[in-house]
C-alpha cells in the first residue's frame, strides 16, 4: 500500500466498556513514516511477529529500513538481522509462493541510492536469513503488493501497482512455480500513488482486482475488474476515484458478499474515506456511517470486539491532522468511533493482530505523528484477560477516560502461566460441499496442554476428518485462549458460544 511522502471492544459478549483495557506496551520498536507494516509469523514458532518498512531520520539525515522484531512473547520484541533489503515508499506481502510449508516474502520500494526495487525472499528454514531469490520482475515504487490465486490453481500470485521506469503500471504476474513468474499482460490501467486488491467480489469463487490511484495522465481512477477464467473485465460502475489511497474488504454488514472500504485524496483535493455495500451483480451502493475522511494512511477490518462482526482501523492524514481511529461495528449500517486514544499517524499504516496469543485483536501501527514524530507502536487488547481471565492476576491501576480505551500509560504486569486451554475457528463457507454458504463455529473441550499447539492440531484433525474442504476454508485461523483456573476456561468458552449463537452461527462442539 502507497505510503508516499507529501509537501506541505465497546464490549465482548455483552460486558461493558469499563471492564475493556488497551494498552501501549512499549515496545521499544524503531519509529518509520512512509510506512507499511504486518504481523506475521515469519519464524513459525506459533506467534505474531513485525515486520516493518520506512524512513526515519537520524541527526537530521534520512535513514531507510526493513525491520524483522521476533515476539518473544511476555510483549518482548527482540530486532532481528535479515539479508531483506532496506526499503520505503513501497509495500510487502506474505505468501507460501513454493509450498513448502513457510511464507516468503514479495517486497517493492525504494533503496538508499534512489533506486526502485522489486524483490523475492524465500523463507529459509524458519530462520531470519531469508533467500533472495531472482524473479526478473519488473521494480516498483510508491505501489502496492498482495498475493492471491487468481488462477486456481493451489499458489499464490502476484498483484503489484505502482511506479516504475516506464511509468504508473497494474501487473498480475502468474506463479509457474519453480521461481518462475509470467506477466499476464491484464490490461488493467496503471496506477501509482494508491493500491491494488483480490476479493472474490461477485462470488464466483475466483480472485476479482480493484484499483486505485494516479495514472500517466494524472487522472485518478478506482476501477473493478472481474475475473472472468483469467480474463479481467472493467465493471461500468462509478466509484470513488482517489489517489494516496488504501483499500480494506470485509462482510460489514453479515450478508455473504464482500464490501469494501477506501480512502484517498480525490481529484478535487477532498480527503474521504468511503464505505461501499455489496448489492451483487457488478453493482455497489454507498454508505454514509460518518468515517473521517483519510489519506497517506491505511483502513483495516478486524472484529476487535468479539461480537460477530468486522470493526474498522482507519490511520492517515485527515483535514484535522493525523489520527488513528477505530470504530466499532454497530450492524444496520452504523458504526462507532470508540475514541481508542491511538496516536494519530499519517504516511502510516495500521492492522489488527493477536500478537500475545489471548483470542482477542491488538494494534499494530507505524507512521509519523503531528510533531513530526516517528513512531511504531503495539496496542495490546487486554480485554479477556481483565473479564474473563483468572484473579491471582493483579488489576491494572484506572485508566484515564481522556486517553481513550487504548491506554499507553497502564503498566500491566506479565500474565501467569496458563494452563487450561480450548481452541475455536469459524467461517461462512460452503462446509458441506453443497454450494451452500452458512455459518459455522467449532469449539475444542477445556483441555490441559502437554505440548505447544496440541489441542490445535487434534482439533484440525478431528475438523478434517469429517470434512475435507476444512484445510482450504480455514487456512490455519485458529484462536487460543488459555486459563490458570479451570473455571474460568470454562466461562470464557460459555460466552463465546453464547456469542456466535446470537449471530446465527451452528455450533459445532467437538469431543475428545
Amino acid at each position: 500500500m502507497l505510503k508516499y511522502i507529501l509537501i506541505t471492544i465497546l464490549s465482548l459478549f455483552g460486558l461493558t466498556l469499563s471492564a475493556q483495557t488497551f494498552t501501549d506496551i512499549r515496545a521499544h520498536l524503531t519509529g518509520l513514516g512512509g510506512s507499511a507494516n504486518r504481523w506475521i509469523d515469519f519464524d513459525q514458532d506459533g506467534d505474531s511477529d513485525i515486520v516493518v518498512m520506512g524512513e526515519f531520520y537520524f541527526n537530521k539525515n534520512p535513514e531507510i529500513r526493513t525491520l524483522f522484531y521476533r515476539n518473544d512473547r511476555h510483549n518482548h520484541f527482540t530486532k532481528v538481522k535479515t539479508p531483506v533489503k532496506n526499503l520505503y515508499r513501497g509495500d510487502f506481502d506474505w505468501a507460501d509462493y513454493n509450498l513448502d510449508g513457510k511464507p516468503d516474502l514479495f517486497i517493492i520500494g525504494v533503496d538508499k541510492n534512489g533506486k526502485k526495487q522489486a524483490l523475492l525472499y524465500e523463507n529459509n528454514k524458519r530462520s531470519p536469513n531469508f533467500l533472495f531469490i531472482s524473479t526478473g520482475i519488473t521494480e516498483f515504487s510508491d505501489g502496492s503488493v498482495m498475493w492471491g490465486d487468481y488462477d486456481g490453481d493451489g499458489d499464490p500470485d502476484l498483484l503489484l501497482t505502482g511506479n516504475t521506469k516506464n511509468g504508473p503500471a497494474t501487473k498480475i504476474f502468474r506463479n509457474d512455480r519453480n521461481n518462475h513468474f509470467t506477466d499476464i499482460f491484464a490490461a488493467i490501467p496503471g496506477v501509482k500513488y494508491g493500491t491494488g486488491k483480490w476479493a472474490d467480489i461477485d462470488q464466483d469463487g475466483d480472485l476479482d482486482v480493484i484499483i486505485s490511484g494516479t495514472e500517466s495522465s494524472g487522472k485518478i481512477i478506482t476501477s473493478i475488474y472481474l475475473n472472468n477464467n483469467g480474463h479481467f473485465e472493467k465493471i461500468p460502475f462509478d466509484l470513488s476515484n482517489v489517489t494516496l489511497s488504501d483499500i480494506a474488504f470485509a462482510d460489514y454488514d453479515l450478508d455473504g458478499d464482500q464490501d469494501f472500504v477506501i480512502c484517498g485524496e480525490t481529484p478535487t483535493g477532498h480527503i474521504v474515506t468511503r464505505l461501499f455495500q455489496n448489492e451483487r451483480n457488478g453493482i455497489f451502493s454507498e454508505k454514509f456511517p460518518g468515517f473521517i475522511g483519510v489519506r497517506t494512511g491505511s483502513v483495516n477490518w478486524g472484529d476487535y470486539d468479539h461480537d460477530g462482526d468486522p470493526d474498522l482501523l482507519i490511520t492517515g492524514e485527515s483535514i484535522n491532522g493525523p489520527v488513528s481511529i477505530i470504530y466499532r461495528n454497530d450492524r444496520n449500517g452504523k458504526f462507532t468511533n470508540i475514541h481508542a486514544g491511538l496516536i494519530g499517524l499519517y504516511l502510516s499504516d495500521g492492522h489488527f493482530g493477536d500478537y500475545d496469543l489471548d483470542g482477542d485483536l491488538d494494534v499494530l501501527i507505524s507512521g509519523i505523528s503531528k510533531g513530526y514524530g516517528f513512531f511504531t507502536k503495539v496496542y495490546r487488547n487486554d480485554f479477556i484477560v481483565k473479564n474473563i481471565s483468572d484473579s491471582t492476576r493483579k488489576p491494572a491501576q484506572e485508566t484515564n477516560l481522556d486517553q481513550g480505551i487504548f491506554n499507553y500509560s497502564v503498566k500491566i504486569p506479565p500474565l501467569p502461566k496458563k494452563i487450561y486451554y480450548y481452541v475455536f475457528a469459524s467461517c461462512y463457507c460452503d462446509l458441506y460441499g453443497n454450494g451452500k454458504k452458512e455459518y459455522h463455529a467449532f469449539f475444542s473441550p477445556v483441555k490441559k496442554q502437554t505440548v505447544e499447539y496440541q489441542l490445535q492440531r487434534k482439533f484440525n484433525r478431528i475438523i478434517h476428518k469429517k470434512f475435507a474442504s476444512w484445510p482450504k476454508i480455514n487456512q490455519g485461523e485458529i484462536i487460543e485462549n488459555g486459563f490458570v483456573k479451570y473455571s474460568n476456561a470454562i466461562k470464557s468458552k460459555k460466552i463465546a458460544i453464547e456469542a456466535y449463537k446470537t449471530n446465527g452461527f451452528k455450533i459445532h462442539e467437538l469431543k475428545w
